[in-house]
């Protein structure tokens, strides 16, 4: 099995909405990286599916984005990022920074 990650992937652990369609549901953001994301959810997804995510973040802020779905493992479903706005790119990539810099704090 072939390494295929490009970026570090980074555990955050946050509330979502991920959304298929009309079809909507509650998930839990496990990790991201700037071209992807692992995500809990009763949702039924299967490969190919497009969907939409928002992520709930500190402050009442969010981050929303567009994915492919790339790997089922239900509840788990990992996607790539195919969509997203300049604003939620620059939060996502605070999102990655804050966790670099917190784990070189913690040594």
């Amino acid at each position: 099995m072939g390494f295929k990650r490009k970026g570090s992937r980074v555990e955050v652990g946050r509330a979502g909405r991920l959304q298929r369609g009309p079809l909507s549901a509650p998930c839990k953001v496990l990790d991201v990286s700037e071209t992807g994301v692992k995500i809990e959810s009763r949702l039924f997804v299967k490969i190919g599916d497009a969907l939409q995510l928002l992520i709930e973040l500190d402050h009442g802020k969010t981050l929303s984005c567009s994915l492919q779905v790339v790997h089922v493992r239900s509840p788990k479903v990992g996607a790539k990022i195919t969509s997203i706005s300049p604003e939620d790119k620059e939060r996502l990539a605070h999102i990655l920074d804050d966790h670099v810099q917190s784990s070189f704090s913690r040594r």
